[in-house]
Formats: structure tokens, C-alpha cells, sequence
């Protein structure tokens, strides 16, 4: 009799739901730090194809995460935006046409590109940090600056990005003066942000030890420009590599978050 009944379901036409189909984990890639110009030099401009290789692939996921400074600068004036980026922008139009979940955080270089990513792929409105839950993984995207203490130059950079009175004042400069004073702290923040290897990450244990937030358990940050994990109990913070010499990023997939060299590591499917 039970089989009788199933025939008659199969012949009306409803759909069998394969478990391992149901319980398929999502797939995701996870990028920071690629702080491309506006103008690039040859030598960016490769950077820029190897970058686009990536986004290729990020069309078979089902969620692409630009964890800001993607762009070195970005400043949405009134009434129009610095002119850029075109080739970066036409590849993420791609990821999206394909499916792809665009999620965006901004960096202390790119927050201002919130509002435009927004309305042309559905990304946060203010790019600020967030919590997901991807299949059996509870993560926090963040871009990382705030976390760890850097010099005058980067502080004065931050508090120009991201203060509502630091936004005011750029807004009353001529975009090419904002342009020359970006260029000039960007040179000033990424060579601090490039500190001793064992001092980031002393630093970053100490932040995950007195850590009080219970709402995830995985944290990927980029900003620091340097490929690392520390674990404390039931956390663990990944610091993605930007991408330069060896570009990195990250994947999600069945469950298993990785951080893989673009140039080096075998490529993963999906």
C-alpha cells in the first residue's frame, strides 16, 4: 500500500528531495586587500587579470565576500564618482548575473564605495562588519582596522574615512586634493600596516583571548595584509594575505573554510 501511494506521488508529478542535495553546504570565496588605483601601472594591471580570474570562479559559488580595500580609493561625491575600476566593475557585474551573492565590508580605504556597491549588487548599504551563518559555519566578516594599534598616519587616515565629521570635511576638499592627501596617508597606512610578522599576531591572540562575543565562531578579517590564524576555546580569527606578490584568499566549502594561494595552490571546484 505504501508503495502504491508513492507511485501515485511520483506520477502527479512531485519532485523527490535528494537528502545530500537538501543538506548541501554553500560555497563561498573570500577576498581583502588587492587596494587597486585608479590609474594602474603595468605591473597592477596583471594583478587586476589575476583578480578577475578569481571573480571567473567566484560565478560557480554561492557567495563572493570582498572584505574591503579592494580599491585604494573611492569617494562618492553628491553628484558623480572618481572615474575607475571599470574593468574590476564589469567582472563583479558577471558574478552577479551568474547568482552569485555579492556581500561587501568596507576597508579604511573603500567604505565610501558602501552605497554605490549597494545599489548596483544589493550588498549592505554602510558596508559595516557582520555575522552570517553559512550551512553548519557562524562567521564574522570584518576588514580588521580598529582591532590593532597602528601610528598617527594610520589614525589620522581612519578618522578621516570613517567619522561622520571626517566625511563632512572631505566632502568640502576638491576631489583631486582629497585624491593627492589619500595617496599620500594610503603610502604612510600600508607600510604600518606591514609590521613584524609575530607582532600581529601576538596582538591578535591577545583580542581573541578577551573576547566576549558569542554570536560567532569563525572570524575572517584582511587589513593586515598577512596570512594568519589564531584560535582561542571555541574562536578562531583568520587573517587573509592581500593581494600582491602571492595573492591570497579564502573558501568555504562542505563546512571546511581554507586559505589557499592564488598562484601557488591548486585551484578548488565547485
Amino acid at each position: 500500500m505504501l508503495s502504491f501511494f508513492f507511485q501515485v506521488a511520483i506520477s502527479s508529478g512531485l519532485r523527490q528531495i535528494n537528502p545530500m542535495q537538501h543538506n548541501k553546504q554553500p560555497t563561498a570565496i573570500f577576498v581583502a586587500d588587492s587596494h587597486f588605483h585608479l590609474s594602474p601601472d603595468a605591473e597592477e594591471q596583471q594583478r587586476v587579470r589575476r583578480f578577475c580570474e578569481l571573480l571567473e570562479m567566484a560565478k560557480k559559488t554561492d557567495h563572493l565576500f570582498l572584505l574591503g580595500d579592494i580599491f585604494d580609493f573611492w569617494f562618492d561625491y553628491p553628484h558623480f564618482r572618481l572615474r575607475g575600476y571599470d574593468e574590476i566593475l564589469l567582472a563583479l557585474d558577471k558574478v552577479r548575473n551568474a547568482g552569485t551573492k555579492i556581500h561587501f565590508v568596507g576597508g579604511n580605504h573603500d567604505i565610501w564605495a558602501a552605497q554605490f556597491l549597494n545599489q548596483r549588487y544589493g550588498t549592505s548599504p554602510d558596508g559595516a562588519p557582520f555575522v552570517i551563518t553559512l550551512g553548519s559555519r557562524t562567521i564574522k566578516l570584518c576588514h580588521g582596522d580598529g582591532l590593532l594599534s597602528f601610528d598617527w598616519a594610520y589614525n589620522t587616515f581612519r578618522a578621516m574615512v570613517r567619522t561622520r565629521l571626517g566625511i563632512v570635511l572631505a566632502k568640502s576638499l576638491h576631489p583631486e586634493i582629497l585624491y593627492a592627501i589619500s595617496e599620500w596617508l594610503s603610502g604612510q597606512s600600508r607600510r604600518a600596516n606591514r609590521d613584524e610578522a609575530q607582532r600581529i599576531e601576538e596582538k591578535a591572540q591577545v583580542w581573541i583571548d578577551g573576547c566576549k562575543e558569542a554570536d560567532w565562531e569563525l572570524m575572517i578579517i584582511g587589513h593586515v595584509h598577512h596570512r594568519f590564524e589564531v584560535v582561542s576555546g571555541d574562536k578562531k580569527l583568520t587573517a587573509l594575505a592581500g593581494w600582491f606578490d602571492n595573492p591570497g584568499y579564502g573558501v568555504l566549502q562542505d563546512g571546511v573554510f581554507r586559505m589557499l594561494d592564488f598562484e601557488s595552490d591548486p585551484r578548488p571546484t565547485f
